[in-house]
């Protein structure tokens, strides 16, 4: 059987990507911090699957942990890199110690376990690559924030590598998930607010239509997995940056009073990010 690796699996995008592979007969490694959840999702999987599910307990930002996984996806068919985190308050309210975390687990560790990964994968003439990453990645979609430019890592990343002459001769593929507003149960846990209906999608469809992408003979680069996200974020690419700061079209955080700063505040919410914490750091390690 296929083994996949899902970082930030217990709730929400991950553990339904697990679901989904799972129902394609993958033996899945299911990585997060939140033990008890990750558990559960384990021992349901394997009951109603018949699959072998192993669990790794892990802070990705934790050099010991990200090794330890790193270690594991060695033997991993997929990897799916979708633990990630966002900072809800404008780069100058921001401690540094929560923009090394944030930076750490949307740029050092998808990139770390994607160096692991890779000669593994190629080695072995098969493997795909699944990155989460968001329209923000595509635009100054929460301006006077990081976190745009954190996910643009990962898009950027896996354009360069795909795009590459050795990977294309390659059955290798790597594929970057844009995601918008989606439903999952990370954002009932971090007490963020329903998106508008209309620019939200729910977690399950999300997760079924990455792991149809990945599993076609040529997945695609980029997967965005709706038409009005397709044409956002297409928009966002090429629209003049003067028209983003028009009311409606993006967050500004510089406009939050510094009072303020620790209330969600709106996103993309791809990584269930923002949640009503210290800060407004939304993390999605669970």
């Amino acid at each position: 059987m296929p083994k996949s690796l899902i970082t930030g699996a217990s709730y929400g995008i991950g553990a339904d990507i697990a679901r989904a592979l799972a129902g394609r007969g993958h033996d899945l490694v299911l990585v997060a911090r939140s033990g008890e959840a990750l558990d559960r999702l384990a021992v349901g999987l394997e009951s109603e699957h018949g699959i072998a599910v192993q669990t790794l307990h892990a802070d990705l930002v934790v050099e010991a942990d990200l090794e330890r996984v790193a270690e594991a996806v060695c033997d991993a068919d997929i990897l799916v890199n979708n633990a990630g985190a966002g900072l809800g308050t404008s780069f100058e309210r921001t401690t540094w110690d929560e923009e090394q975390r944030m930076l750490r687990l949307n740029v050092v560790a998808p990139a770390r376990l994607l160096h692991a990964a890779l000669p593994a994968m190629l080695r072995r003439g098969s493997g795909r690559v699944l990155n989460v990453s968001s329209v923000a990645a595509t635009g100054p979609v929460w301006q006077g924030t990081t976190y745009g430019a954190s996910k643009a890592f990962g898009l950027a990343l896996t354009e360069s590598l795909a795009y590459s002459r050795r990977l294309r001769g390659s059955p290798v593929a790597l594929t970057a998930l844009v995601l918008g507003h989606t439903t999952s149960r990370f954002h009932e846990l971090a007490g963020i607010a329903p998106s508008p209906p209309l620019l939200t999608l729910p977690s399950p469809y999300v997760a079924e239509r990455a792991v149809r992408a990945i599993h076609r003979r040529r997945p695609p680069v980029v997967c965005v997995p709706s038409a009005r996200y397709k044409l956002l974020a297409g928009l966002l690419r090429h629209v003049p940056r003067r028209l983003l700061t028009l009311p409606g079209l993006a967050d500004d955080f510089t406009t939050v009073a510094c009072g303020d700063a620790g209330e969600s505040a709106g996103g993309d919410g791809e990584h269930s990010v923002l949640a009503a914490e210290a800060h407004g750091q939304g993390e999605r390690q669970l």
